[in-house]
């Protein structure tokens, strides 16, 4: 009996299960109603799409906001392995554009576009990461005095690669491109491109060494 309890855990399962079920049922409920919200939006989802809790998107005119197959949207607490706090938020402002690739998804993440922010396939955001492609507000004194005009925010696009691993608590700035199956170490300041396979960290993001499959993801990325 007590090699029983050692190898399942009884009676924790009495405990485990409906809590289980209220993620399932959370896991239904939110992804039907996104679904019904993007389609309103006219935002593209592909197959699979799958919301946990609900996220928070906002879509100004000429926003874009699209899924590929698979995608994944994390927002609860019970259930995220890392823990966090709030909402998946996503926000395309006028002209801005979000794209998920593939197999790809986030927990608690929060990514804001005036331009673009482009994942591609396989791509892992953790916890309480911010994705921002623009500054919020002018550079100029003068111009933020005379109130908050759009025209004058910096924004460049954000283009992350296929099998990209994001960690927890990561910024990640405008105008950077991660390469292919590179890694983001937790709680890094992103500021500039990471080249395909490599492990970078740090506050700003400093290249710690190369992942093991760095060659294949070079020679996969060179045209021929």
């Amino acid at each position: 009996m007590r090699t029983f309890f050692k190898k399942y855990d009884f009676p924790i399962h009495f405990f485990v299960l409906p809590n289980t079920a209220k993620i399932k049922a959370s896991l239904l409920w939110n992804t039907f109603w996104t679904k019904v919200f993007l389609r309103m939006c006219g935002c593209r989802y592909g197959k699979n799409l799958r919301v946990v809790n609900k996220p928070l998107i906002r879509i100004c005119r000429r926003g874009q906001l699209s899924f590929g197959d698979n995608v994944t949207l994390h927002s609860r607490q019970d259930a995220a392995i890392g823990g966090g706090s709030g909402s998946v938020t996503l926000k395309c402002y006028d002209g801005g554009k979000i794209v998920f690739g593939d197999h790809s998804g986030c927990t608690f993440a929060t990514l804001s576009a005036r331009s673009a922010i482009i994942l591609g396939n396989h791509v892992l955001i953790g916890t309480n990461t911010k994705i921002y492609d623009h500054d919020f507000h002018p550079a100029s004194t003068e111009t933020r005095r005379a109130g908050d005009l759009n025209d004058e925010i910096a924004t460049k696009p954000i283009i992350i690669g296929d099998d990209v691993f994001i960690g927890a608590e990561c910024i990640i700035l405008k105008g950077v491109t991660i390469g292919a199956g590179a890694i983001v170490a937790a709680g890094s300041v992103v500021v500039k491109d990471i080249p395909a396979g490599e492990i970078w960290g740090g506050n700003p993001a400093k290249c710690i060494r190369g992942a093991t499959d760095v060659d294949v993801y070079r020679t996969a990325t060179q045209r021929p």
